[in-house]
């Protein structure tokens, strides 16, 4: 029998765990007296620094006949603050080289800035501005109720086959908060007081619900003094939070549904319940989303587009949420 050394392979492993060990994103997180959560993560290879917040409040915290607040007030957080003049923030953020938006899921509301690395500071104050204060009143209220409302016209009522969120969650998450999606409806929008928005925002819109991460050319102990000087005197929620339950009911079978719309070619859509965001079953989800949909050799795209020409395009995505969420493919005829 012929011996084999084993020191190459060896020598191959020591390497590779070397290289996976450099790959790692080295970060430190710690909490505020008040809750707020914050992660740290320093890299000086250029001079940007990337400062977001995340609040956990989406969607699905959203009350029946209240739809559409959490992502209402993903806008609304622009309008300035109790030290910050009505639609200045943007302005503010953009004349110091910076670039910033947010985006809502059924589970999160996400804002961030990106910024010259000697802008940190002004950053960090921006968003300590808006969770300690931010203005919310009849005037901002009804600026943003018209542009939530241009932006459902403009991405869902006239886009093609963008109802399809709207109805394969309503068939999917039937009875739950994962039933509606989050752009909301005009109905419940309109018929909201003031009130309710500021009730909205004490319960959701404080440092015990919410996560601030800065990342990029920063000094360590500088970023967590600025971060103590604007975070650690805005005060702790006292309102219970709450975090709605999803069961995903029984279905009792597939659920299928026609619809007509104007488009100019028919589309087949499939939406399966899948596991929870950060789960095993989640990341597996990730690589069949490339296995089947990833690129021109992919067996979406193989079988059906070029072998059978079933469909003129296929896409597949994980639409993954905190409390599953749903795995889609669809197909353009």
């Amino acid at each position: 029998m012929k011996q084999v050394s084993l020191l190459p392979a060896m020598i191959f492993f020591v390497v590779a765990n070397a290289w996976s060990q450099e790959g790692r994103i080295k970060f430190i997180e710690y909490d505020l007296d008040n809750g707020l959560h914050v992660i740290l993560h320093q890299d000086n290879t250029v001079p940007i620094v990337n400062v977001s917040v995340l609040y956990h409040v989406g969607s699905k915290n959203e009350p029946p006949g209240r739809t559409g607040f959490a992502h209402f007030f993903e806008h609304l957080m622009f309008e300035g603050s109790e030290n910050i003049g009505r639609g200045e923030y943007m302005k503010i953020i953009e004349r110091a080289g910076g670039q910033l938006n947010a985006n809502t899921s059924q589970d999160r509301t996400f804002y961030f800035e990106t910024m010259p690395s000697n802008q940190l500071e002004l950053a960090l104050y921006m968003e300590s501005e808006r969770m300690l204060h931010a203005k919310i009143d009849s005037a901002g209220i009804a600026t943003q109720k018209e542009v939530v409302k241009e932006e459902k016209r403009l991405r869902i009522d006239n886009q093609p086959y963008m109802s399809f969120q709207e109805k394969m969650f309503a068939a999917a998450y039937k009875g739950t908060a994962y039933e509606w999606i989050p752009i909301g409806s005009f109905e419940d929008i309109d018929a909201a007081t003031e009130q309710d928005f500021v009730d909205f925002y004490r319960t959701f819109y404080v440092p015990n619900n919410a996560t601030l991460v800065v990342a990029g050319d920063i000094d360590m102990e500088q970023a967590k003094d600025w971060i103590a000087k604007y975070f650690s005197e805005i005060p702790r929620g006292s309102k219970e939070i709450p975090r709605p339950a999803i069961t995903a009911p029984d279905l009792g079978g597939e659920v299928r549904e026609t619809v007509f719309d104007n488009i100019q070619l028919p589309a087949v859509m499939y939406g399966y319940r899948m596991p929870p965001k950060g789960t095993p079953d989640y990341y597996a989800l990730q690589i069949l989303t490339t296995l089947l949909a990833g690129g021109e050799s992919s067996r979406f795209n193989k079988k059906l587009v070029d072998e059978e020409e079933l469909a003129a395009v296929m896409f597949a995505f994980p639409y993954a949420l905190e409390d599953g969420g749903l795995f889609i493919a669809i197909g353009l005829a």
